[in-house]
């Protein structure tokens, strides 16, 4: 094996990456099932905190969409997937901020 500082710094690199791909998969995910409980309309009758469900979606995009750019070397096939998580989560916080406004102004 060659251990040059370049390839030193290229594997550290790679891992780096791959790690932070691992975080924003789970972050997106986590944000996922939040809004997803948030949006469904069922959840939104048995759960008292569907707010915090919608904090909790909204701030997993943020993060997501804040890390995200710190991908630009990783591999076009990770960012892609990201990405599309990415916009099914913002779909669903749509989807369901706009349930909430209908609730509340229905009740």
């Amino acid at each position: 094996m060659d251990y040059s500082p370049e390839n030193k710094l290229n594997e550290l690199r790679t891992r780096t990456d791959r790690q932070l791909i691992e975080l924003i998969s789970a972050r997106l995910d986590r944000g996922l099932t939040f809004a997803r409980m948030a949006a469904d309309e069922e959840s939104r009758r048995i759960w008292a905190s569907t707010e915090e469900f919608l904090r909790r979606a909204e701030k997993a995009r943020s993060d997501a969409s804040a890390w995200m750019p710190l991908l630009a070397k990783a591999a076009e096939l990770d960012r892609r997937r990201l990405e599309l998580k990415l916009v099914q989560l913002c779909d669903l916080l749509q989807h369901a901020n706009q349930g909430m406004q209908v609730q509340t102004a229905c009740s």
